[in-house]
């Protein structure tokens, strides 16, 4: 419970828009998925262990939609997570250490609900993160608007995760994210 903000997986978000925007990478969203989040996170971040499980190396990884994604959602979730626990701290601090040392495997992230201007800012870092590893600016707003219509509606859900009115005519295009 302890990394809970809202009801809707990081990951679950994660494998939506991947299934989406490219579909090619869901094996490595599965290989992700026997990671807990912080795992997860390291790997696709570069910080993870020198021999990946994931059958590649990082280098092949860094324009990779699956990166983009969870990198973003994942900072959006820890923020959040912060701003509850800086709440609960107000309230006392040792019975939060308690909390937090409990369990060895830790939940999925989850995301809150978030309002206009968080979403805009999510956009934003999207396309941030994107065109940095490569992935050219037309796929790299397709994207964004992806993981802003799954996020906007709830829909977490990889079934019937196809083409939102709201994010133009491109939908359709799988984000190839190699081509550098």
């Amino acid at each position: 419970m302890t990394h809970e903000v809202g009801t809707t997986k990081v990951r679950d978000v994660v494998r939506a828009v991947v299934t989406e925007r490219a579909p090619h990478e869901l094996p490595l969203v599965e290989g992700l998925f026997r990671f807990d989040d912080e795992e997860a996170v390291r790997v696709l971040d570069g910080r993870g262990p020198r021999r990946e499980p994931l059958g590649f190396g990082l280098a092949e990884a860094t324009a990779l939609v699956t990166a983009v994604v969870w990198l973003v959602l994942d900072q959006v979730a820890r923020r959040a997570l912060d701003a509850a626990a800086d709440g609960v701290v107000e309230r006392g601090r040792s019975g939060l250490r308690r909390v937090l040392r409990r369990g060895a495997a830790t939940p999925p992230r989850t995301l809150p609900d978030l309002d206009r201007a968080q979403l805009t800012l999510v956009r934003t870092q999207i396309l941030r993160h994107a065109t940095e590893r490569g992935i050219d600016a037309d796929e790299a707003t397709s994207l964004a608007d992806a993981v802003v219509a799954h996020l906007a509606t709830g829909d977490s859900g990889a079934s019937g995760a196809s083409g939102s009115a709201d994010t133009g005519g491109e939908d359709d295009r799988p984000v190839s994210g190699t081509d550098s």
